[in-house]
């Protein structure tokens, strides 16, 4: 049938087709009797992969009954363990050039943020106080009120000290990477793969040697609780401050050198900052946020105009978990004009944010 919102050829699958290219699972409700369990392994896909999925509802299958029985049944959110034996061997691995290093650190990116690996994360460095970077996507996956908290790397684009810190270490534990274009400054990091331990959300790279299939969580895990403090070398981190007085001069001009610090000071506690792409996203790498700050970019795509819909957004969700938070929007005139409408919805859902 010729129906609207199609491309009048009778494909009506030509859009699932299309998505597939960018989700991890697309699913076509068309069995009554399969419909519960495409629902829920799709979500669950989504959760556990943390990428986009599609599920396509035809109009003929919306009254359509299902086995009620089968809802009552919790999605299956936990994540997949790893191999023991080869977690372990990993692990092993890991902890061999960890106790050897001179100077250790500790690098997180993005994929941290997205594969939720934080808690890890944390006792990482709560445990080691490794001195610990974060990247431009990974800002705000660190508690950036922890003694050893050392700043943003982003390769040449990094200040001269947190280059120095990063580039000279002797073994980097980089957690999450995720080596775009805007996220390195233009591929200008200067880290060699013979010092860099990788680990990611569904295999781990130590040096020159890969293991797939072995997932960052249960190595980050298991390295928490084996890392031996005695063997351990510490260095100290760097001390990063919100430098405004430094930075302010008796010119009328408003500069971004002076500007990101004093968001710094204005920020509170458990703050949620949206930064859109430009200058807000690249400006916030000088501001030091305050504990609890969560951080929310978008570097890899780049897209403008996708922040003011994703605070509404946010704004939303932290209302409908039950916390207390302010909602931050740092963007510029041009990108606040391609979804300006949303604050139309934040208006209905009585939301409070800052602009």
């Amino acid at each position: 049938m010729l129906l609207h919102h199609t491309l009048g050829n009778g494909d009506f699958n030509v859009f699932a087709k299309m998505h597939k290219e960018i989700s991890c699972e697309v699913a076509n409700l068309d069995n009554p009797s399969e419909i519960p369990d495409q629902i829920d392994h799709t979500l669950r896909q989504c959760y556990i992969r943390s990428r986009p999925v599609y599920i396509q509802l035809p109009t003929d299958m919306v009254q359509k009954k299902v086995e009620g029985e089968r809802l009552r049944k919790p999605i299956d959110l936990s994540y997949p363990e790893n191999e023991q034996d080869r977690e372990d061997y990993v692990v092993d691995v890991v902890l061999k050039y960890l106790h050897a290093a001179k100077n250790p650190i500790i690098l997180v990116d993005a994929c941290a943020v997205r594969h939720r690996v934080l808690a890890e994360v944390h006792d990482l460095i709560d445990k080691t106080n490794l001195p610990v970077c974060v990247t431009p996507m990974g800002k705000g996956a660190v508690d950036e009120s922890h003694a050893t908290y050392s700043g943003v790397y982003a390769g040449n684009a990094s200040g001269p000290e947190v280059t120095k810190l990063v580039e000279s270490s002797d073994l980097v534990l980089s957690i999450g990477a995720l080596k775009s274009d805007f996220n390195t400054a233009g591929f200008s990091y200067r880290t060699r793969q013979l010092n860099t331990i990788d680990f990611h959300s569904t295999y781990c790279v130590v040096r020159y040697s890969e293991y797939p299939g072995v997932a960052m969580r249960g190595v980050l895990r298991k390295v928490v609780d084996r890392v031996d403090l005695k063997q351990l070398s510490a260095q100290p981190g760097l001390k990063v401050i919100n430098d405004v007085a430094s930075n302010k001069d008796a010119s009328p001009t408003i500069t971004q050198a002076w500007f990101w610090p004093r968001v710094g000071e204005y920020l509170q506690e458990k703050d949620i900052v949206v930064t859109e792409t430009g200058t807000s996203n690249f400006g916030i790498w000088a501001t030091k946020f305050p504990s609890g700050t969560t951080a929310l970019s978008q570097v890899l795509w780049g897209s403008i105009g996708w922040s003011v819909g994703a605070c509404q957004g946010a704004a939303l969700a932290a209302r409908d978990a039950g916390q207390d938070r302010r909602t931050i929007l740092f963007v510029g005139d041009g990108s606040f004009q391609l979804t300006v409408q949303e604050i139309s919805t934040m208006i209905r859902h009585g939301l409070n944010i800052t602009m």
